[in-house]
């Protein structure tokens, strides 16, 4: 049993590589490179029960480490949903090395020994969270390692299971939604 690789869209993986060409120029490849799917859910959804199940498919990222020492994330959309894939985003460093370093995590844990998770990525951006989803063969078997999160209940050295992270973002979503709006502008 292991940590399962979702490979990329052969059109993805070329935009991706002819994107990278306006960042970095003409380069080596990389040393190490993961694709992971992207999923979002929403801040409504999730106070009002949604599951790991319901998270909406949103792109995919690939994270790579190079042999200079950099390491770098670059976001694209969904194909399925927009056509071609698009290039979103581009980041490099300490928040990048933080997601490869928990990848490394994730495929010693006991979990995944004992069964095969697939990686991805999650992304609740009402609850200011990015983690590592490592989706099983049904909702009681995913794993969660929050990478970035605003909030110290789901702090960025965890490992949760399903069930304690969704209770715990849960709560999060709730406290937020039930936070007074002081404007119209702000929702």
């Amino acid at each position: 049993m292991a940590l399962q690789f979702v490979p990329p869209p052969a059109e993805v993986l070329s935009t991706y590589q002819t994107s990278l060409l306006d960042f970095l120029g003409p380069h080596d490849p990389p040393a190490v490179l993961h694709h992971l799917p992207v999923g979002a859910l929403d801040l409504t959804a999730l106070a009002n029960g949604a599951t790991l199940q319901d998270v909406v498919p949103s792109g995919c990222r690939f994270l790579a480490a190079w042999s200079d020492g950099k390491v770098t994330s670059c976001e694209m959309t969904n194909s399925t949903l927009y056509g071609q894939a698009q290039f979103r985003n581009f980041v490099q460093d300490d928040s990048v090395r933080t997601a490869i370093t928990r990848i490394g995590e994730a495929a010693d844990l006991p979990a995944v020994q004992q069964a095969d998770l697939k990686l991805h990525f999650l992304s609740i951006p009402g609850i200011h969270l990015e983690a590592l989803h490592l989706a099983g063969d049904g909702p009681d078997s995913d794993l969660v390692m929050p990478i970035v999160s605003a909030d110290t209940q789901l702090a960025t050295d965890l490992v949760l299971d399903a069930a304690t992270f969704l209770a715990q973002a849960r709560a999060i979503a709730a406290a937020r939604l039930a936070l007074p709006v002081s404007s119209s502008l702000s929702s």
